[in-house]
C-alpha cells in the first residue's frame, strides 16, 4: 500500500485507490494556485548591444562638455548620414552628444540609457521622428518639446506589450489568456541637466494588467513561458509599480558604481541579441539564465561597482538584497542575507564579426531548502502535497518541518558571436556605442551550474540563433529559433519520488521557441510565436501531462 511519507513516517488511509487520487487533486491543486513563486526574476537582459561595456566609453579625463566634438547625425527619410565635425550640434540633428558645462554620461556613452530601459529611447543616435509611418516613437516629438528635453538631460520613453497565449496541448491546463505589460522609464543626465557631472539618475515603474496568474502561469514549466509574467512582480497582477530608481555615477576614467533599487535586468546575465522579451524571444531561458530565478527577486536593493579596463573589458561585482519587493523600498528582511554579485564581460572581433564573453558567478546566504532531505516526518497526505509544491518552488513550506542549507552559488556563462554583418564596419562600431540594434546574423548560447542539493535547476543551456534586418525593405524585422534544456535536481527527483511514494515523477525539461518580429512601423510591433516544452517540471508532478504546446501574439509599441 502507497503513502505519504518522509524518513519512516507514513500516513494510513483505509482505501489506497481513493487515497491516490486525493494526493494526485491536492498537487494538482496546490501547484495551480500558487505556480508563480519559481520565476521571482526579472525580464530580460539587454537591448543595448554590449551592456554594461558601455561604461567604457567613459573618459572622464578627455571629456569636456562644451568642448567636446560632435558628429551630427542628419536623418533624411529614415537613413543616416553624417555631417561634417562641429563643436555645435546642428538643429536638425539633435541626436547626437550636445554641448554642457559638466560631463554627460549620455555624450560619452549613449548605449547605457538603451541597456537600463531595455528597449530604444527618444533623443538617442537611432530616433526618426516625421511621418508615423517612419517615426521610432509612435508618439513623436510632441512638437519639438521631447528633443528639448533630451537636450537638456531629461528622457521619457514608454513601452506597452499586449500578449496573448493559447495553450492547445498539455501544460497544467489549456485555454487562452491575455496580459499587458506596461514600463515607463525616466532617465536624468545630470551633467546635460547642468546638476554635476558624470551622474544618471534611472526610474522605471512597470505594470501588469489582465488575467491572473493563475490563469496565465499555465504551461506548468519551471520559469515562465512570457518573461513579462514576472514584471512588476509574479503576484502583482493588476498593479502599476515603481520598480527601479538608482543612480549611476562615473568617479573616475575607470570607477563607476550604481546604487539604489536595482532592477536585476541590469544584472550582466546578458546577450548581444535577441533577448528583448517584448520585442524577441519570450521564453525566460532565452532572456535571463533560469538559474538565477532561485536567487533574485525582480527587483533588488544594492550597489556594484564597475571597473573598465577599456570599452572591450569591464568586471562589476556587488551585493544584492535577495527579498526586495516592488511594492515597498525595504522592510525587517531587508539584507538579512545577500547575493554577492561578480561577473566580468569581454568584448571581441573574429575575422571582423564581433562576440561578447562574460562569466558569472554569485554567493547567497539566504538559506535554501535541502532537496537531499528536505523535510522532516510529514503528518498527514495534505502536508505530503503542500511539501511537494514547496519543493517545486510554488507553494509555502509554512507549517512544515523543513530542513535548510545556510548557502548556495552559482556559476554561469554567456556568449554571443555574430556570423554575418549586414551593416558595414563602422555602422557596426558607432551602433554598438550608441546601443542601436546591429543588422545582420548571430548566435547566442547561456551555460550554467548550481549545487543540486539546494537548486531546483542543476545545470541547464541554451543556444538560439538570431537575424535582424536582413532585408533593405523590412530592416526593422527579426526573426529567432532557440532551443534550451534544463536539468532537474536528481535531489528534487527523488525527493517528490519519495514524499508521494512514487506516484509524482520529475523529469529534465527542455524547449524550443521561434518567433517573427513584423515591424508594421518602426514604433510597432506584431510577434507571432510558437513553443514546444516536453516535460514541463510542474504540468508533469501534477497532471502527468508530457508536453506543452504554446501559441503567442505580442503587439509591443515605443510610445
Amino acid at each position: 500500500m502507497s503513502s505519504w511519507r518522509s524518513g519512516s513516517c507514513a500516513s494510513a488511509d483505509a482505501n489506497p485507490q481513493s487515497r491516490a487520487e486525493e494526493k494526485r487533486v491536492k498537487i494538482s491543486g496546490l501547484l495551480r494556485q500558487a505556480s508563480v513563486a519559481v520565476v521571482l526574476l526579472t525580464a530580460n537582459a539587454a537591448f543595448a548591444n554590449d551592456g554594461l561595456l558601455q561604461f567604457g566609453h567613459i573618459d572622464a579625463e578627455n571629456a569636456s562638455g562644451a568642448g567636446v566634438e560632435i558628429a551630427a547625425k542628419h536623418k533624411t527619410e529614415g537613413k543616416t548620414e553624417t555631417a561634417s565635425t562641429s563643436t555645435e550640434p546642428a538643429p536638425s540633428a539633435p541626436w547626437g552628444p550636445v554641448p554642457t558645462d559638466k560631463i554627460s554620461l549620455v555624450n560619452l556613452a549613449p548605449g547605457l540609457v538603451a541597456f537600463f530601459n531595455d528597449g530604444p529611447v527618444f533623443g538617442l543616435p537611432g530616433t526618426v521622428v516625421g511621418d508615423i509611418t517612419e517615426r521610432t516613437q509612435l508618439l513623436g516629438d510632441w512638437g519639438g518639446t521631447r528633443t528639448e528635453l533630451a537636450r537638456k538631460g531629461f528622457f521619457f520613453d514608454l513601452y506597452s506589450t499586449s500578449y496573448y497565449q493559447n495553450i492547445v496541448w498539455g501544460g497544467l491546463k489549456t485555454g487562452e489568456a491575455f496580459v499587458q505589460n506596461t514600463q515607463l522609464s525616466v532617465n536624468i543626465d545630470t551633467g546635460r541637466a547642468g546638476w554635476w557631472s558624470g551622474g544618471l539618475i534611472h526610474l522605471s515603474a512597470q505594470s501588469r494588467l489582465g488575467d491572473d496568474p493563475e490563469s496565465t502561469f499555465t504551461a506548468g514549466t519551471v520559469v515562465p513561458q512570457y518573461t513579462g509574467l514576472v514584471l512588476p512582480d509574479p503576484l502583482e497582477y493588476n498593479s502599476f509599480l515603481p520598480s527601479e530608481y538608482f543612480l549611476v555615477q562615473a568617479l573616475s576614467k575607470q570607477a563607476r558604481v550604481v546604487v539604489g533599487k536595482i532592477g536585476t535586468v541590469i544584472l550582466p546575465d546578458q546577450t548581444v541579441f535577441g533577448d528583448a522579451f517584448r520585442y524577441h524571444f519570450a521564453n525566460f531561458n532565452f532572456n535571463k539564465n533560469p538559474i538565477t530565478a532561485n536567487f533574485f527577486d525582480p527587483t533588488a536593493l544594492g550597489a556594484l561597482g564597475v571597473w573598465s579596463f577599456s570599452p572591450r573589458f569591464a568586471v562589476v561585482g556587488g551585493v544584492l538584497d535577495p527579498d526586495t519587493k516592488a511594492d515597498r523600498l525595504a522592510d525587517s528582511d531587508t539584507f538579512s542575507s545577500v547575493n554577492i554579485y561578480l561577473t566580468s564581460m569581454i568584448s571581441y572581433d573574429i575575422g571582423g564579426l564581433p562576440g561578447v564573453f562574460s562569466p558569472v558567478y554569485n554567493w547567497s546566504n539566504k538559506p535554501k531548502i535541502n532537496l537531499d532531505s528536505p523535510f522532516g516526518a510529514l503528518a498527514s497526505g495534505a502536508q505530503g502535497a503542500q511539501a511537494i509544491g514547496s519543493l517545486l518552488g510554488l507553494a509555502s513550506n509554512e507549517g512544515l518541518p523543513t530542513n535548510f542549507k545556510d548557502e548556495s552559488w552559482f556559476a554561469l556563462a554567456t556568449i554571443s558571436q555574430y556570423l554575418y554583418l549586414k551593416d558595414d564596419a563602422a555602422t557596426v562600431a558607432r551602433k554598438r556605442k550608441t546601443g542601436e540594434q546591429i543588422r545582420g546574423i548571430g548566435v547566442f548560447a547561456r551555460l550554467g551550474y548550481a549545487p543540486q542539493e539546494t537548486n531546483p535547476i542543476t545545470q541547464d543551456a541554451s543556444v538560439a540563433l538570431f537575424a535582424y534586418g536582413l532585408l533593405d525593405s523590412r530592416e526593422y524585422d527579426s526573426f529567432g529559433i532557440g532551443y534550451y534544456y534544463d536539468k532537474i535536481s536528481d535531489k528534487l527527483k527523488n525527493s517528490i519520488a519519495t514524499i508521494s511514494g512514487g506516484e509524482a515523477i520529475a523529469y529534465d525539461e527542455s524547449g524550443i521557441e521561434v518567433f517573427y518580429n513584423f515591424a508594421i512601423t518602426p514604433a510597432v510591433r506584431l510577434i507571432p510565436s510558437y513553443q514546444h516544452i516536453w516535460h514541463p517540471l510542474a504540468a508533469e508532478v501534477a497532471e502527468q501531462r508530457e508536453s506543452a504546446d504554446i501559441f503567442q501574439v505580442r503587439l509591443t509599441t515605443a510610445w
